[in-house]
């Protein structure tokens, strides 16, 4: 053992340095990958090696870049060619264009990545100076100072996108910055259809809803008239800018497309290029008196070094930013005239214009064929039911593990949510509950911006004092557990009398199990009054008091809480104690006398259940009813979630929360003319 533990000291002194370099190499490459499919899967494994990659490669870079100034002209002749890798550890430190920042928390710590740049730069500089290889050598000095300035740009480049995305909001900076920004129209028509609902009007009118993710900004005027609406592109339109609101935040996308962001891509290659080409003189006239190794680890560096700027350049010339900056150009803003020149520039730009976007289409024809959507975010909803977590983990092995060690409540998280795909038709349901609230002035507490289902009773026809309409005026974490509860106990009940289920059932479940998911497992997205306390109450009652084995037993004992609570003289006799904590002797089944929230849950699933069999209402509106709850609930949370955490849930596939928000935004705005949405009747207010 004493030996193994000494030869692997040996080669960690003459090999170390080396192997770490290559390590910091692999791990640009894994950000490279891994950052790409970020934006586009809810995955915590995924999360898990992004950010192990993240934190790994800063780490290594500097780790190697402090070793080798330390050490300087100390290292043995053969070699001395390890003094060329520093300026690569630099272009490391720069980073991949697609990954910035792991959280919304690294682009506040700017001010800390830039004094960690000057710091860098200044070891690298002096790595350099020290070595007598890089002082004597023409060629490779020539080398060294080409990748010396590449690493330093594209390392402050990174800081500097760090910079732009903490700019959160207009704190400090003039009144006169909180006026209205006019935006002109220059000739380009926004037409929001169908065949063109895309990468322009994404990026033309992000302004809009920009202030959802960065607080408050300046107020916007358009210049400009949508001629053309259909509720499908703008769906779509505002999954593409949750896209670009990711660039935004956790890419160098902003600073890539300005001017000296463009002439880096072109210039780094070209350095890259040339550089790689110097190296091979050098290493025909006096490559051999340097280790065989440290000469292959350059020659992989440089030509990964190739690679990853040339990948760069095509991702920025190819993006959605690339694309929507052609359309800008003039000649596409004005016509130029009958004159040759303005002709023969149109003609051109069309060309750039076709070129750029030649490999989206393609993608997107790809994808089409093999019936796979194009994705700009994950496209997905967490997924969690209360009655399915008490059900599977009262017995569950693992689970009886996890609490003896005190973990339950994390360990159910971790098994027990899981995400699907958004149904077709919530798109729909969106639709049609956002135009209802088209002529409804903001203020008003019937608009979706301010009802959490209160508009939709009231549509209903069902009074203010009855429990079902007061079931939505409670606090809005009781409010998702009593709806959530009540709403799997009638499904389980439309089930039973009217097999088979509908499609809007489905539905239904999935936006109870959404909003239940975000309570449990993502508090963030919710308004800041929202807690999980109630939530781990109620598990805690259901899964050591009551006495079932199945989901359909736990159901039924709901159902005959509810039952017992219309009784008048048993509910005079109910007294709520928040203060006790823990299952009395006297608690049997359907017996939890201390947890409200559980009674009112019982009781509005059964109330739910009667209004269907005792009025007119058929059970389809009864499903229409829940269904536009749940949608009111969504959009109020959504609405109201904190900016920041609407950009940082960006990082982890992005919610659909934030679509939603988004099409908030738009409706209530004067962008879109309600005249041209089509309302029927029906779904007027």
């Amino acid at each position: 053992m004493a030996r193994g533990a000494e030869e692997l000291v040996v080669f960690w002194k003459e090999w170390g340095i080396q192997a770490l370099v290559l390590l910091s190499f692999t791990l640009q490459v894994i950000l490279l990958i891994t950052a790409e499919i970020r934006p586009l899967i809810d995955s915590g494994m995924l999360r898990a090696i992004v950010w192990l990659a993240y934190q790994l490669a800063d780490t290594t870079a500097i780790y190697v870049l402090g070793h080798m100034s330390v050490i300087g002209s100390q290292s043995l002749p053969e070699h001395q060619l390890m003094a060329f890798w520093a300026p690569f550890l630099l272009l490391h430190l720069g980073g991949q264009d697609n990954i910035t920042a792991y959280s919304i928390e690294d682009n506040r710590l700017w001010m800390r990545h830039l004094q960690i740049f000057a710091v860098q730069v200044l070891a690298a500089g002096y790595v350099l100076y020290e070595s007598s290889l890089v002082l004597h050598q023409t060629l490779l000095r020539q080398a060294a100072i080409l990748m010396f300035v590449v690493g330093v740009v594209k390392y402050g480049e990174r800081v500097w996108a760090l910079k732009r995305a903490s700019s959160s909001n207009l704190s400090g900076k003039n009144y006169q910055s909180f006026g209205t920004v006019h935006i002109r129209n220059r000739g380009v028509s926004v037409i929001i259809s169908g065949h063109n609902y895309g990468v322009m009007p994404a990026h033309q009118l992000l302004c809009f809803p920009m202030h959802l993710l960065k607080g408050p900004l300046p107020l916007v005027a358009l210049g400009m008239t949508v001629l053309e609406y259909e509720w499908s592109s703008l769906y779509q339109m505002a999954e593409v800018q949750l896209s670009i609101m990711y660039d935004i935040f956790y890419s160098k996308a902003p600073v890539i497309h300005t001017w000296y962001g463009i002439c880096i891509r072109v210039m780094s290659p070209l350095a890259t290029i040339t550089a790689f080409m110097l190296l091979r003189r050098f290493s025909d006239e006096d490559g051999d008196k340097y280790n065989a190794v440290d000469v292959a680890g350059t020659y992989v560096l440089l030509a990964g070094a190739i690679i990853l700027e040339i990948t760069s350049l095509l991702r920025a010339m190819f993006s959605s930013w690339a694309q929507a900056a052609v359309l800008t150009i003039q000649p596409f803003q004005r016509y130029g005239g009958n004159s040759c020149v303005g002709l023969v520039k149109k003609t051109f730009c069309s060309y750039l214009l076709y070129l750029v976007s030649l490999p989206r289409a393609l993608l997107s024809y790809a994808m089409s064929n093999a019936g796979l959507p194009l994705r700009y975010w994950s496209g997905s909803m967490g997924q969690h039911n209360f009655i399915h977590l008490c059900t599977d983990s009262r017995d569950n092995r693992s689970s009886k593990i996890a609490r003896w060690m005190g973990r339950e409540d994390l360990w159910n998280m971790l098994v027990y949510t899981q995400s699907i795909p958004v149904p077709e038709d919530f798109s729909h349901l969106l639709d049609r509950q956002l135009r209802r609230s088209v002529s409804i002035i903001k203020e008003s507490p019937d608009h979706i911006q301010n009802s959490r289902g209160q508009a939709a009773l009231k549509r209903m026809g069902i009074p203010q004092e009855e429990l079902v309409s007061w079931s939505v005026g409670i606090e809005l974490d009781e409010s998702i557990l009593v709806w959530h509860i009540a709403t799997h106990v009638y499904l389980s009940w439309h089930d039973e009398r009217y097999p088979p289920r509908p499609a809007l059932a489905d539905t239904i479940q999935v936006l109870s199990n959404y909003m239940f998911f975000l309570l449990a497992a993502r508090p963030h997205m919710l308004p800041n009054n929202a807690s999980r306390q109630r939530y781990i109450e109620l598990c805690n009652k259901v899964v050591n008091c009551l006495k079932y084995s199945s989901a359909e037993d736990l159901v039924s004992l709901i159902r005959e809480r509810g039952k017992a609570l219309d009784t008048p003289e048993i509910a005079q006799t109910l007294e709520h104690d928040p203060s006790r904590s823990s299952c009395s002797a006297e608690e049997t089944n359907g017996a939890l006398q201390e947890n409200l929230t559980f009674d009112r849950a019982s009781q509005l699933g059964e109330k739910l259940i009667d209004m269907t069999l005792d009025t007119p209402a058929t059970s389809a509106d009864m499903l229409d009813l829940i269904s536009q709850v749940w949608m009111e609930m969504l959009c109020y949370v959504s609405y109201r979630c904190t900016p920041d955490s609407h950009a940082r849930q960006l990082s982890n596939g992005g919610e659909i929360t934030t679509v939603v928000a988004i099409l908030m935004e738009y409706m209530k705005s004067d962008i879109f003319d309600s005249k041209r949405v089509g309302l029927t009747a029906s779904d007027r207010p």
